[in-house]
């Protein structure tokens, strides 16, 4: 009988720690949003916006082929806010991510301009194509499958959501 005293005791104290852990887990995060690292799934456009602080910059033109909505959109909130956004179709894919001022993202050493896009870099790696743009405060990075003929119209369309 004493052992199911302690074994009740001890239930109870660890069911008290693992509440108190998640309190914890989610309180600090809410209380201190410069925590919270992402990427956080969200479902649209404007709770990306509501999220980060400003619209996103997509691109308007894309190949109906990948279809009318993004797959996914992420938002990360720490260091540097940012959003991916990406649309995909079996193997076809086009991923969008903004983050806000900061550093030239990475990309390799033989990267070059793309014609007729100002601040542009670009490259291909394997089968996709890579795009860095400069807009408005913004580094745009593109990623796709699509024919690297396609990057000037990805750039050209690029607006804000």
């Amino acid at each position: 009988m004493d052992r199911l005293k302690g074994l009740r005791s001890f239930a109870f104290i660890a069911a008290g720690v693992l509440i108190g852990l998640r309190l914890v887990h989610v309180g600090v995060p809410a209380l201190f949003p410069g925590t919270r690292q992402g990427p956080v799934a969200v479902a649209t456009l404007d709770e990306a916006r509501r999220r980060v602080g400003f619209g996103p910059i997509v691109p308007a033109y894309h190949p109906s082929a990948l279809g009318d909505r993004p797959t996914s959109i992420s938002v990360i909130l720490s260091p540097v806010p940012t959003v991916i956004v990406v649309w995909r179709q079996g193997p076809e894919y086009l991923s969008v991510t903004q983050t806000r001022g900061g550093e030239k993202p990475n990309h390799p050493p033989l990267a070059t301009p793309l014609a007729d896009v100002a601040d542009s870099t670009w490259w291909t790696a394997g089968s996709g194509n890579h795009l860095i743009v400069w807009r408005v405060g913004f580094w745009i990075e593109i990623a796709t499958s699509l024919p690297a003929r396609d990057l000037k119209r990805l750039a050209d369309t690029l607006t804000q959501q």
